[in-house]
C-alpha cells in the first residue's frame, strides 16, 4: 500500500468523512507492507498485511466479487480513456476490474492504482498497485481522484458511488454500462463526453471562479 494513500481512506465503519491514522510496522520504497490503519472516532483497528489494506468489518463473511470483466485490452482502454497515461495521481477500480490493476500500473508508472475487492485474490500489493479489502464500496474521501473505473452492469449505487469520488476535472469510466447507469451518471452531476455499446466516458466539470466585480 502507497503510503500516502493514508491521507484519502477513510473508516468503513464512520463513513467518508472519518478518516484513518496509519501505524506502519514494515515499510519498503514508501510502501507499507505491514501495519495498522486506525480509525479514531470508533477505534477499529484495520490490518496491513503483505502490503494489503484489510478494511472489512466481517472477515469470516468473505462476500465473492462480482464477476471479472474479461475484455481485450481492458487494461490499456482504462489508460487511455482516463487521459492519464503519463499524468500523476490515483485511478480507482472497481472489484470486477481489479484483476487488471498490475497491467494499469505498468501502463501508466505514475500512478498509483487503487483496487478494492471484498475478498482477498492471492494478489499482493506491488509497486505502483495499492489493494485495499472492503465490503463498504470506495472507503476514500469523496470528489478527490483523477479517475475512477468501474463496471456497474445497472448497479446504480455503483456508479453513485464511484462518481462521489471523481475530483473536479476528473473522470469516471464505466464498462458494462447500460442506459440505467448512464442515467444515474448524469444525476450524480457528471458530463458524459463520450459513449459507444458499454463503455462510457463521463467527467466532473471544474466550475469557473466567480469574481468579485
Amino acid at each position: 500500500m502507497f503510503f500516502q494513500l493514508t491521507d484519502l481512506l477513510t473508516c468503513p465503519r464512520c463513513g467518508p468523512t472519518h478518516g484513518l491514522i496509519l501505524l506502519a510496522q514494515q515499510v519498503k520504497d514508501r510502501r507499507v507492507q505491514r501495519g495498522w490503519l486506525g480509525c479514531p472516532h470508533c477505534r477499529t483497528d484495520y490490518p496491513v498485511t503483505d502490503g494489503v489494506a484489510d478494511l472489512r468489518l466481517d472477515p469470516a463473511a468473505d462476500r465473492q466479487p462480482g464477476p471479472l470483466l474479461e475484455e481485450e485490452d481492458l487494461a490499456l482502454k482504462i489508460v487511455a480513456l482516463s487521459g492519464l497515461a503519463e499524468e500523476r495521481g490515483y485511478l480507482l477500480l472497481d472489484e470486477r476490474l481489479a484483476h487488471v490493476a498490475d497491467a494499469v500500473a505498468r501502463l501508466a508508472p505514475d500512478l498509483e492504482v487503487i483496487s478494492v475487492k471484498p475478498a482477498p485474490d492471492g494478489f499482493r500489493g506491488g509497486r505502483g498497485v495499492s489493494r485495499i479489502l472492503s465490503e463498504v464500496r470506495f472507503p476514500l474521501v469523496e470528489y478527490r481522484l483523477r479517475a475512477v473505473a468501474i463496471a456497474p452492469a445497472g448497479d446504480q449505487e455503483l456508479v453513485a458511488a464511484a462518481a462521489r469520488r471523481v475530483a473536479a476535472g476528473g473522470r469516471l469510466l464505466l464498462f458494462d454500462a447500460g442506459d440505467v447507469d448512464l442515467k444515474e451518471v448524469k444525476a450524480s452531476g457528471l458530463v458524459i463526453v463520450a459513449a459507444e455499446g458499454g463503455t462510457a466516458v463521463a467527467e466532473r466539470k471544474i466550475e469557473p471562479k466567480v469574481g468579485l466585480g
